[in-house]
């Protein structure tokens, strides 16, 4: 048993207090070559049961054996959970959501049980001016107690924008991609491989500002490419 039963009793009265519409996680997975995907497989199906399957729903997808699924998600990495309402709202989370990560999977399940971001309305009046693909990219470890803040943040930035996705990468499982965009410290946020990039848990108002900034940037890309 992974989900000892202090940590199950805190589920159930979070989940009673705050869950309000039926969440699917998807975990895409693989028996071979994968340390950390029968352990991810073993966590959902826990929550799961200590949740309620009226509430959460759980899927096991092989990308080896469902190429079209895992195209559909744009998921090239395992294990990646992607937590989804009744729609895609493009939150995705690659590597074990063990140790601090944990809350950063369940908040973003409670987020999207509301169907709507935890922002303020400013912010949701600027975000909704964004008609240009923006990925967010947060860097972080399992023992960063900063991180799930940075997360979080993302994943609501990505519920506000249908524009906005935000992929949550665990740094020591995704080394290659740690070093590519040159993670020394976590959390690190990576807009769009690299047009802008932070390092900590910002407030809304700096978080937005660099997402905004990038915004600006593509924008004057795209008139200049049709000038």
């Amino acid at each position: 048993m992974l989900l000892g039963l202090d940590v199950r009793s805190q589920i159930k009265d979070i989940f009673e207090k705050e869950f309000k519409e039926p969440v699917t996680v998807k975990l895409f997975s693989q028996a071979i070559g994968c340390e950390s995907c029968q352990t991810a497989e073993e966590l959902l199906k826990e929550l799961v049961e200590v949740v309620g399957e009226d509430r959460l729903k759980y899927e096991l997808h092989t990308p080896v054996l469902e190429k079209d699924i895992a195209e559909k998600y744009g998921v090239d990495r395992i294990p990646t959970i992607v937590i989804e309402g009744d729609r895609d709202y493009g939150i995705r989370y690659v590597g074990l959501p063990a140790g601090l990560e944990f809350s950063t999977l369940i908040q973003g399940i409670l987020q999207v049980s509301k169907r709507k971001p935890n922002l303020s309305d400013k912010t949701v009046e600027l975000l909704k001016d964004i008609d240009i693909p923006i990925e967010l990219m947060v860097f972080v470890t399992t023992s960063c107690g900063y991180c799930p803040s940075a997360a979080v943040m993302a994943y609501n930035f990505a519920l506000a924008s249908d524009y906005i996705t935000a992929k949550v990468i665990d740094a020591s499982e995704n080394p290659d991609l740690a070093e590519r965009f040159q993670v020394v410290g976590v959390p690190k946020i990576v807009i769009n491989e690299g047009l802008a990039e932070f390092v900590g848990a910002q407030p809304e108002n700096a978080f937005l500002g660099y997402v905004m900034a990038v915004y600006e940037k593509l924008k004057k890309e795209r008139a200049g490419d049709r000038a």
